[in-house]
């Protein structure tokens, strides 16, 4: 007879049996990770179609109706409308000098002010030693909104600043807010802010593209010369930062004093 251990290797080659595991069940098994797919992908889909309608639904709401009727409701949408607007531009009238025929600069204005800020001459109260800036500005004099004042910037060597230069006291803001669904024209007379801290407080960083600030002769770092002694000729001396921006010299503020505003609906209804 044949010995036990050439039956088992005899066994090697004999096809066995599938073995069938009973914790498996027929079917589709990938439910749950099926489901984690759909929930990751309609869970922002779903929060994008939300935010668009909430979008919708606050533009509706921040539309105008209609136009209103009483002047201190003119007032107030005008207000809106320039909170709201996109762009703004400076005209000129035809008979303005120096600004061609009815010259139009897009412009940057600040919000309107209700009252004119007027400069202070004495040093702060409880630093006097310390220099005004938009920190302390907020607590010494804040602004207070309101359609009385604007204050916006033009190059001295445009035609608008050559004719706000040569005496011309008249300006017209135009406003375009897509949101009002309006525009607005504030008019007024215009007078140039040359003193240090209005410059200062109404300056823009956004502006600094249109003044860039070049280094003068007087700012750049001079070299010693050969009369001075050999101490103070090996001494390296360190380079003068450039002065501020709103020092510019081509920069012109403006403030327009608002004596009139008119409002537009920017499509008539059928």
């Amino acid at each position: 007879g044949a010995s036990l251990a050439e039956l088992s290797e005899r066994a090697g080659f004999v096809p066995r049996p599938d073995v069938y595991d009973e914790r498996l069940k027929p079917g589709f098994r990938g439910g749950k990770a099926l489901l984690l797919f759909f929930l990751c992908n309609a869970v922002p889909f779903g929060a994008v179609l939300y935010y668009l309608r909430e979008q919708r639904a606050s533009r509706s709401q921040l539309s105008m109706g209609a136009l209103p009727t009483g002047a201190d409701d003119v007032a107030a949408e005008v207000l809106r409308v320039i909170r709201t607007a996109a762009v703004c531009f400076l005209v000129q009238e035809e008979s303005t000098a120096g600004a061609g025929n009815g010259g139009v600069l897009r412009v940057d204005p600040h919000a309107p002010e209700a009252t004119a800020f007027v400069p202070s001459t004495e040093p702060l109260p409880l630093m006097p030693q310390m220099e005004r800036n938009d920190l302390t500005d907020i607590f010494e004099s804040p602004p207070v909104a309101g359609l009385g004042f604007v204050h916006f910037a033009v190059s001295r060597s445009s035609p608008f600043g050559a004719a706000l230069l040569a005496g011309h006291r008249r300006a017209n803001l135009l406003y375009m807010s897509n949101t009002r669904g309006a525009y607005c024209n504030v008019a007024g007379q215009v007078s140039i802010l040359s003193d240090p801290d209005s410059r200062r407080r109404y300056w823009k960083s956004i502006w600094s593209a249109s003044f860039p600030v070049m280094l003068s002769e007087t700012a750049r770092p001079t070299t010693t010369s050969a009369s001075q002694t050999s101490a103070s000729a090996s001494a390296s001396q360190a380079p003068v930062e450039p002065p501020p921006a709103w020092q510019h010299a081509d920069y012109l503020l403006v403030r327009l004093a608002v004596s009139e505003a008119t409002l537009r609906a920017a499509s008539e209804g059928p």
